[in-house]
């Protein structure tokens, strides 16, 4: 990506931005677009945020600086970080404005009313592409297993009798972090870099999982994906975290725990 050019720059003013070390759906869509929008009106723009997160910044950030915390830790928005330690990493760095993360004006109240605000509009979006990892699949999985919301999770068996069923006609790929479960007939791609992961999803079908960063991430790249979960999240996969019209299927007739074999010929639907 060639860094963005800016008409109105503030002579002197450095922006710093961060440290970002919450949620990665949050960060793509409640904080990256926000501070791209505000580096145009500054000389230079330096981001904080985790180790492996630069490509996301990467078209306009000057500097990037890594902060190490445990996502297990972490908050939406803050995170447990040491002070001490931040103060640390900041103490060389020279600049005249600091964002710190904060809730930019997007929430669900009681679980039925969308709050917005003109921060949450202020925000400048790229289409990530990235070309450095040439493997195709016709399916990408993100089979969340994580510990903090748990019962968001699917049953391991569950995710392997829908592998099963898949993998007669189609190649998977299992994406995400330790936090995945690894499936019998499907390629691991875990931990890979977020620069190569935007390279496979660009180059997929369908990205398949609960409501996780890695579905949000596939709206981000264009590329179709088959998303379940509770119906709150209907309007942020359709509409408000959608910024470019990216073709989802969203189901969330049976919740967080579907069926196999509905949700096997809901995923060939959306295939076809």
């Amino acid at each position: 990506m060639e860094k963005l050019t800016n008409n109105i720059k503030l002579n002197n003013n450095i922006l710093l931005a961060g440290p970002w070390v919450g949620e990665f759906g949050w960060e793509l869509f409640c904080w990256q677009g926000y501070v791209r929008r505000l580096s145009k009106s500054y000389e230079k723009t330096i981001v904080i945020s985790r180790a492996g997160h630069e490509f996301l910044y990467q078209d306009f950030a000057d500097e990037y600086h890594i902060l190490d915390a445990p996502t297990s830790k972490a908050n939406m928005w803050l995170g447990e970080f040491s002070q001490f330690d931040l103060n640390l990493l900041m103490y060389n760095i020279k600049y005249t404005h600091h964002l710190k993360p904060f809730n930019i004006g997007f929430g669900i109240s009681n679980n039925t009313t969308v709050i917005m605000n003109n921060a949450f509009n202020q925000q400048d979006y790229v289409k990530y592409e990235s070309n450095t990892l040439k493997k195709d699949f016709d399916i990408l999985i993100h089979a969340r297993n994580k510990i903090v919301g748990s019962n968001r999770n699917w049953d391991l068996n569950k995710w392997q009798s829908l592998i099963n069923l898949l993998k007669r006609d189609f190649s998977i790929g299992i994406i995400g972090t330790d936090e995945a479960f690894v499936l019998k007939g499907a390629e691991d791609l875990r931990n890979i870099s977020i620069e190569n992961l935007v390279s496979v999803i660009n180059r997929t079908r369908l990205v398949i999982g609960q409501s996780s960063g890695p579905l949000h991430l596939a709206s981000l790249c264009g590329t179709p994906h088959f998303v379940w979960s509770d119906n709150t999240n209907k309007e942020r996969y359709e509409k408000h975290w959608n910024p470019f019209g990216t073709k989802v299927h969203f189901y969330s007739k049976e919740g967080w725990n579907p069926n196999v074999n509905t949700l096997y010929e809901e995923i060939i639907k959306a295939l076809s």
